[in-house]
C-alpha cells in the first residue's frame, strides 16, 4: 500500500521538476499552451501527475490553468515586472547587508568564484550558462546571510526571475559586458566592505534589467494585438 501511494507523488515531483526547468530555461516560452494529454504522452505517464504538477507551477506564478483549454504560460505584464523587480531589490539589498555582517568571507569567496566563471566563458558565450551563473551570483547573498526564511522567500520568486531572464535577456556582447561590469562592481564593493556602493549597484543593475524586460513586453504588445490588455 505504501509503495502505491508513493508512486504518484514521485511521478508528480518528476513532472513538476521537468516542467519547471523547461519554463525557467525558456524551453517552454511565454505564450505556450500546455495540454495535460500531450505532456503526459511526452513524459510517458498518466494525466493525474501532470495535472498536479500544473497546480504546483500555478502556485509559483508561472502558469495559469484554464478550464477546458489547458495550462497557459502567460506573458508577464509590465506592472508585474515592476513589482517583481522592486521586491527583488529590497530582498537582495537586505540579504547582502546581512551577509556582509555575518558571512562576509563566505560571500566574497562565492561571488568571486562565480564572477571568474563568467569571465572564463567570455570568448565562448552561452546564454544558458551565463543565466545560471547570474542566478548563482545573486543567490549567494541569501546563502551567506544566515537567515533561512529570507532565503526561502527569495526562492519563491526565483523561478519567475529565471523565466524573465530566459525569455528577455538577449545574448549579445554589449549586454554581456554591461552585466559583467555591474557584477564586478558588486564584488569590488564587497571586498572593500562598502555596503552602500554594493547596494546601489544592485539597485541600478536590477532597474536596468527591469527596463529590458519592460521593453521586451512592449515590443510584444506592438506585434501581437491580443496582448494589448497586458
Amino acid at each position: 500500500m505504501t509503495a502505491q501511494l508513493d508512486r504518484p507523488k514521485s511521478l508528480t515531483a518528476m513532472a513538476f521538476e521537468r516542467l519547471l526547468e523547461s519554463i525557467t530555461h525558456g524551453e517552454i516560452a511565454y505564450g505556450t499552451m500546455l495540454s495535460e494529454k500531450a505532456v503526459a504522452e511526452t513524459f510517458g505517464t498518466s494525466k493525474t501527475p501532470i495535472r498536479e504538477a500544473f497546480f504546483q507551477l500555478q502556485s509559483l506564478g508561472l502558469v495559469e490553468i484554464r478550464p477546458q483549454k489547458g495550462c497557459f504560460v502567460p506573458y508577464p505584464t509590465i506592472e508585474q515586472v515592476r513589482e517583481l523587480c522592486e521586491l527583488r531589490i529590497e530582498l537582495e539589498s537586505y540579504a547582502l547587508r546581512l551577509s556582509m555582517e555575518r558571512g562576509a568571507k563566505k560571500l566574497l569567496k562565492a561571488v568571486t568564484r562565480t564572477l571568474g566563471q563568467m569571465e572564463e566563458m567570455r570568448d565562448q558565450y552561452r546564454f544558458e550558462t551565463y543565466h545560471r551563473l547570474d542566478q548563482d551570483f545573486h543567490k549567494a547573498f541569501f546563502i551567506a546571510c544566515g537567515n533561512a526564511l529570507l532565503e526561502e522567500v527569495y526562492g519563491a520568486i526565483d523561478p519567475r526571475i529565471q523565466a524573465l531572464r530566459a525569455n528577455f535577456s538577449s545574448p549579445n556582447e554589449t549586454l554581456f559586458d554591461v552585466s559583467k561590469s555591474e557584477h564586478q562592481a558588486i564584488v569590488d564593493a564587497i571586498a572593500r566592505e562598502d555596503l552602500a556602493s554594493a547596494t546601489q549597484t544592485i539597485r541600478d543593475h536590477i532597474s536596468r534589467v527591469r527596463d529590458i524586460y519592460s521593453e521586451g513586453i512592449t515590443k510584444l504588445k506592438q506585434s501581437d494585438p491580443t496582448l494589448a490588455a497586458h
